[in-house]
């Protein structure tokens, strides 16, 4: 295993990393065989370009997650057994939390209504049945694509990885679709997250480890899923990358440099906004994060910026009213469709426009 980088916050005590150590793994009840092989020839070809082994009851400290996708967390003070993962997006106003214990649990959504938290809502579409012990949620940066975690009968043997989307027309969530090979196996695969800003992803499960340990392995996501059909393995070389049996193998599939880099970018860039008073912290390249106006070298840099920060408060109260409206609609508002259609056609064109301004910024500081 390559050791990734961990983060913690200043304030808390840094959690010990460990390598993987050769002692006995944990065991798990027998693999849903015939859900295997019907997942075998689908098994996505993804670039794993890291991993770490950290122990499983504070496994979040290590994920390298933005406030700009949003804030992942879990139930303080509880046991791994009884801990329950919560997902609430970068405005602060909509989540997505698990409830329950060890013997059951459900995804709800909730949302801010002024300063105080609306009543949670259980996302009923998701059957408790089939899809028991229903636990961390990540909402993707479109707003309407979910992953968590779940076992039961569409699972492979303990907790897998399930994938679902939420259709505004109907006001409904699509039925969850196992994400199959290399992301679940036999063991537990707990959570999976997707930064489609820095092209990053992690998957966090205890596969191939000791009591109390998990590893979070570092990818690179794709934008549509690639497959092994042309490339002519046999049955033993696709399952060694389906079961995920080496991540070196996998670095082929991409450009393990640049994904060390962007990740490391990434890691510069929360530490910088921990400790920034203001929370500015502007990326201009991989050694340069400025913290505070008066550090860009341009003068209109600094003209730039202002328009940066007018254009993502201009973007998070679309993305809020948007969020509002939707859920409106899925309240039994159509009334609303006609405005959920226009800010659908609004926010690209603004995040658009907010691209072009930081990549101008970025330009002329290099060019200073």
């Amino acid at each position: 295993m390559l050791l990734g980088i961990a983060l913690a916050s200043p304030a808390q005590r840094k959690p010990r990393v460990v390598k993987a150590k050769r002692t006995p793994i944990v065991q798990h009840e027998e693999t849903n065989t015939k859900l295997y092989q019907q997942m075998l020839p689908a098994t996505a070809k993804v670039m794993f370009f890291d991993s770490v082994v950290v122990d499983k009851h504070n496994f979040m400290a290590y994920l390298p997650v933005s406030k700009e996708i949003g804030t992942l967390a879990v139930n303080a003070n509880a046991d791994m057994a009884n801990q329950m993962g919560s997902y609430q997006n970068e405005f602060g106003d909509r989540r997505i939390l698990a409830q329950g214990d060890s013997a059951a649990s459900r995804l709800y959504t909730q949302t801010l209504v002024g300063d105080q938290w609306g009543k949670k809502s259980v996302i009923a579409d998701f059957d408790a049945n089939t899809y028991p012990h229903q636990n961390y949620p990540f909402l993707a940066s479109d707003g309407i694509t979910l992953y968590f975690s779940a076992s039961g009968p569409e699972s492979l043997g303990k907790r897998d990885i399930f994938m679902s989307s939420f259709d505004s027309d109907k006001a409904q969530w699509y039925k969850p679709q196992n994400c199959g090979l290399p992301f679940n196996s036999p063991a537990n695969d707990y959570l999976l997250v997707i930064d489609d800003l820095d092209s990053l992803g992690w998957l966090v499960s205890d596969r191939y480890q000791p009591e109390g340990k998990v590893c979070i392995y570092s990818f690179v996501p794709t934008a549509s899923r690639q497959s092994f059909d042309s490339d002519g393995l046999s049955d033993a070389q696709l399952k060694h990358y389906a079961d995920l049996r080496s991540i070196k193998d996998t670095w082929k599939f991409g450009n393990r440099k640049k994904a060390l880099a962007r990740r490391d970018a990434l890691v510069q860039r929360i530490k910088a906004k921990q400790q920034s008073a203001d929370g500015m912290a502007f990326v201009v390249d991989d050694n340069t994060v400025i913290t505070s106006p008066s550090q860009f070298r341009n003068p209109q840099s600094r003209q730039l910026y202002k328009q940066v920060v007018e254009l993502k408060a201009i973007i998070a109260q679309t993305e809020a009213q948007l969020d509002a409206a939707r859920i409106a609609y899925h309240n039994g508002n159509r009334g609303v469709a006609d405005n959920i259609r226009r800010m659908e056609q609004q926010l690209p064109q603004q995040l658009r426009d907010l691209h072009a301004t930081e990549l101008k910024i970025r330009q002329l500081e290099l060019n200073h």
